[in-house]
């Protein structure tokens, strides 16, 4: 996980940017452990959840400024998500082979933050490492968790 100092780098020093991140990062926790059923989820952790998506995030200075920008692209969001819990309910082999992938679409909401605070030049340097962070479950790891449940074909 990157450092808050990394964070606020990738962001230009745009603090109100670099707080997104962070708080899409406890949302997108919280909602990952709440639909797959695999931990258990405080109820303070889902009230801080709502908060973020209420209250948070709308009241962000930065977050204002590219709503309209990434609205659409929550839709795509919950598109992938929905459709990467599918192919893990189904058991679906090439399916779990897309849906690791899916399951961290919100970073293109981050990747287009980041671009929109540092510039296209910039934001080569920094979103390869973002991702890294976003998607912190590595392939195998996530196969594994799955390929058991997986009938052969």
């Amino acid at each position: 996980m990157a450092s808050p100092e990394i964070v606020r780098t990738w962001f230009g020093g745009n603090e109100d940017a670099a707080n997104i991140y962070h708080m899409l990062e406890k949302l997108l926790h919280v909602w990952d452990d709440i639909v797959d059923k695999d931990k258990d989820v405080s109820e303070d952790a889902i009230n801080e959840a709502f908060l973020i998506c209420l209250v948070y995030l709308p009241a962000n200075p930065f977050y204002q400024k590219i709503q309209m920008a990434v609205l659409p692209m929550w839709i795509t969001v919950v598109s992938a998500y929905h459709t990467a819990n599918k192919f893990e309910k189904d058991k679906d082999a090439h399916g779990i082979e897309i849906s690791h992938g899916l399951r961290y679409a919100a970073g293109n909401i981050i990747a287009y933050a980041i671009h929109v605070c540092v510039g296209a030049e910039k934001a080569k340097e920094f979103i390869p490492e973002m991702w890294k962070n976003v998607v912190y479950e590595r392939f195998e790891e996530y196969k594994k968790s799955h390929e058991a449940n997986i009938p052969l074909e």
